[in-house]
C-alpha cells in the first residue's frame, strides 16, 4: 500500500495541508499526526486540511483528526476541514464529528475564517 501523500503550503500564518490516499491505521494517521505535530512544534496552529482526495478513512484516521483537532485548539489555533470526499463525509456524520468539526466547503472559505478571527 503507497503512504498517504501530504501537499503543505502556506498562505500568510495559516498551514494548508492536502491529503492524498488513504486516512487509516499507520498508512495515513501516523504520517498526518506526525505532520501536525511538527507544526505545532514550529508555533503553526491556524491549520486547513483537504480531505478532497482522501478516498477512505478509518477509525484511526477520525481518531487522528479529532485528536490534532483538540491539540491544535488547546495551543489557541484551530483546525478546519474543507471540501470533504463524500466518503469522510459519511464517516464524520456517523460518527458525530461533523457539528464539532463544522468543515467548511472551499479552502478560501477556511483562510477567510482565520483571517477574521485574528
Amino acid at each position: 500500500m503507497t503512504q498517504m501523500q501530504i501537499e503543505e503550503r502556506r498562505v500568510g500564518d495559516v498551514t494548508v495541508l492536502r491529503l492524498r490516499g488513504r486516512l487509516v491505521l499507520e498508512e495515513g494517521e501516523a504520517p498526518l499526526r506526525a505532520h501536525i505535530d511538527g507544526l505545532i512544534a514550529e508555533g503553526r496552529t491556524e491549520i486547513v486540511l483537504n480531505l478532497h482526495d482522501v478516498n477512505y478513512i478509518d477509525s484511526s484516521g477520525v481518531g487522528s483528526i479529532a485528536a490534532k483537532f483538540l491539540s491544535v485548539r488547546r495551543r489557541g489555533g484551530d483546525l478546519k476541514l474543507v471540501d470533504l470526499s463524500d466518503r469522510c463525509h459519511h464517516v464524520l456524520d456517523i460518527t458525530g464529528l461533523l457539528p464539532i468539526l463544522m468543515p467548511v466547503r472551499t479552502e478560501a472559505e477556511a483562510l477567510r475564517s482565520f483571517v477574521v478571527k485574528a
